[in-house]
């Protein structure tokens, strides 16, 4: 697959309580992408810092840690489905590759989901898609105590072992709790187990124990190391394409049809 480029993809939902314009907001995501793997780094960039710094200079920060980024190795402990790079979850087979990044903390994220859910549905149902979804933990700092994006995704993960991922994380942008609070609880996270179909207790104590923690962390470093910094990604055959507009559906139709010539 080949990798996004930051400074044409779509944006993430800026926080509600705090208004940027369009630069600024990516200023904030990155910054907070970067401080997220900054473990593998020893250059720290401010929030504030970040913000007054030119439009090129951030462009090419964000390609310069994006291409540093180590994902490392997978961890021992995948998830039902995982997709053969071990960094998504592949929901149906086709001959055309279609990548969803997305955050579960995310507003767009959820926008873009409603709006390619009926789409989605019908490519996979007639065999043109291979869907592969990443579930990515970018926005851990956005919620009150943090780590919210990492639970939802862990959570997914455990759905995924019970073969309702793509029903769970539909549940989970329709119950999506606000950005800068504390997230649905792991109560929350397991009754939205048994509204998408998943019975028995296994689920229940996978939510709880988060045993998918490390694959949720590998894959969004994954995403980090192919330069995909913002949410959502919707990458068909390895390029990236605009799900921002109006026509989200139609532009996915348009790009795999295109991809199948």
């Amino acid at each position: 697959m080949e990798p996004t480029d930051p400074t044409n993809t779509p944006r993430t939902q800026h926080p509600a309580d705090a208004p940027h314009t369009p630069d600024a907001t990516d200023v904030l995501v990155r910054d907070m992408v970067r401080k997220r793997y900054r473990r593998r780094r020893t250059v720290v960039v401010s929030t504030v810092a970040a913000v007054v710094v030119t439009a090129a200079a951030l462009v090419g920060a964000g390609l310069v840690r994006a291409n540093n980024s180590d994902p490392g190795e997978a961890p021992d402990r995948v998830p039902a489905g995982v997709a053969g790079d071990k960094a998504g979850i592949t929901a149906s087979k086709g001959p055309v590759r279609v990548d969803l990044y997305l955050d579960y903390l995310c507003p767009e994220c959820r926008n873009t989901e409603r709006s390619l859910a009926a789409t989605l549905k019908t490519l996979t149902a007639d065999g043109d898609i291979r869907l592969v979804y990443h579930p990515v933990a970018f926005l851990d700092d956005y919620s009150s105590p943090g780590g919210y994006s990492t639970r939802a995704a862990s959570a997914a993960a455990c759905a995924a072992d019970a073969g309702r991922f793509e029903e769970y994380t539909a549940l989970l942008f329709e119950k999506q709790p606000p950005e800068r609070g504390p997230g649905l609880s792991d109560t929350q996270l397991v009754g939205a187990g048994k509204d998408a179909g998943i019975s028995g207790d296994s689920f229940a104590r996978c939510v709880r124990d988060a045993p998918h923690k490390k694959w949720v962390r590998y894959v969004s470093d994954v995403a980090a190391s192919r330069k995909v910094s913002l949410t959502p990604t919707v990458m068909v055959a390895g390029e990236r394409i605009d799900v921002t507009g109006g026509d989200a559906a139609g532009e996915l139709t348009r790009a795999v049809a295109e991809a199948r010539r």
